[in-house]
C-alpha cells in the first residue's frame, strides 16, 4: 500500500500484482471538477484496490471527501458529502464491455498508461447532482433576511426595483 499515490497507472500490471493503491488528492488538481466547487481546499481520500477476475482485470475503488457545491437555488456553498463506491472492469473493446457483469462499469483501455487524476475525476463528475441544494429551503430565508434589507443604510447599492419591493409591500 502506497500513501503517494502515482500520475500514470498501468490497470492491467496494478491487477496482476494486486496492487492496493491509497492516499489523497488535492481537490484543486481536479481541473473539471474545480469549475463545479465554490471552494477547492481540501483533499480526497482515495483507494483502489487492482485484482484479477478469471482473465478480466478489475478496479475496486472508494473516495471519500466533502465538497463545496454552488448551491443552484441561492448560490451560496451547500456541502456534499462524498462517499463514491465503484467497481471497474478493464476491456479492450465494447463488445468486452457487454460481457461485464451488472455491478462492474467499463474502462476502457487501450494499453497506454492512463491517468489516475482524471479516473477518479470522471467517477467523481458521475455521481455529483446536476441541480446540488440546500436540504432546506433556502430561497425562504434568503427573502425573510432580504425583508430586514435597509435600503437607506449607507454603502447599500441603489435597487432600480426598490419602488416596487415598496409597492408590494403596502398594497398601493
Amino acid at each position: 500500500m502506497s500513501d503517494k499515490l502515482p500520475e500514470f497507472i498501468d490497470p492491467l500490471l496494478l491487477a496482476e500484482r494486486r496492487a492496493v493503491l491509497a492516499g489523497s488528492l488535492r481537490l484543486a488538481a481536479f481541473e473539471r471538477l474545480s469549475d463545479l466547487l465554490v471552494n477547492t481546499e481540501g483533499e480526497i481520500d482515495i483507494e483502489l484496490d487492482f485484482a484479477k477476475q478469471g482473465k478480466r482485470s478489475l478496479i475496486q475503488g472508494a473516495m471519500k471527501a466533502t465538497l463545496q457545491l454552488a448551491c443552484q437555488s441561492c448560490l451560496q456553498a451547500v456541502s456534499w458529502p462524498l462517499d463514491v463506491v465503484f467497481k471497474l472492469g478493464v476491456v479492450s473493446s465494447l463488445s468486452d464491455a457487454d460481457q461485464l457483469e451488472i455491478d462492474c462499469e467499463p474502462l476502457l483501455f487501450d494499453g497506454e498508461k492512463i491517468s489516475l487524476r482524471e479516473l477518479v475525476e470522471d467517477e467523481i463528475l458521475l455521481v455529483l447532482p446536476d441541480y446540488p441544494k440546500h436540504d432546506y429551503d433556502c430561497m425562504s430565508r434568503r427573502t425573510s433576511q432580504d425583508d430586514n434589507y435597509d435600503e437607506d443604510s449607507p454603502g447599500t447599492a441603489n435597487n432600480p426595483f426598490s419602488v416596487l419591493a415598496k409597492l408590494k409591500k403596502t398594497g398601493e
